[in-house]
């Protein structure tokens, strides 16, 4: 194994589109999800999530990510549901709109979800690939 490879069976998933990266976390379990979530892209988000089964507690770092439809959160939401035995799935630098969207379900009291503000992403390290919209529209 290369040491620049990622650890265990976790290679880098991308759709066949360049609107999509999802990558392996190298120091925790978890995913990082770059680019745009909607119906497009969201084929690839089953497949990466379905790599974390069994490892228990993981993250995804969504600090990447620059937009997210309610199909990409719902597939979000469904795996921590399906987390057993107290596991968690913690959702890192959920940007406003996606932290809207989940308050407006209700998704964000949803058991084995948690979300935290605190960036993966490294000093020295490129941030998102592409840029994130100002900010929220306001609510009517």
């Amino acid at each position: 194994m290369n040491t620049a490879d990622p650890p265990g069976d976790l290679t880098p998933i991308r759709t066949t589109g360049p609107l999509l990266r999802i990558t392996p976390l190298v120091d925790l379990a978890g995913l990082r999800i770059e680019g745009e979530l909607d119906r497009a892209t969201l084929p690839a988000l089953p497949l990466a999530l379905a790599s974390m089964s069994g490892r228990g507690s993981f993250s995804v770092d969504l600090s990447g990510l620059v937009f997210c439809d309610v199909g990409g959160l719902r597939t979000l939401v469904i795996a921590a549901v399906g987390l057993r035995g107290g596991h968690i799935l913690t959702m890192r630098s959920p940007s406003p709109q996606v932290r809207r969207l989940l308050k407006l379900t209700g998704w964000h009291e949803t058991a084995g979800l948690r979300l935290q503000a605190q960036s993966l992403t490294l000093p020295g390290s490129p941030g998102p690939t592409h840029p994130g919209r100002a900010h929220d529209p306001p609510a009517r």
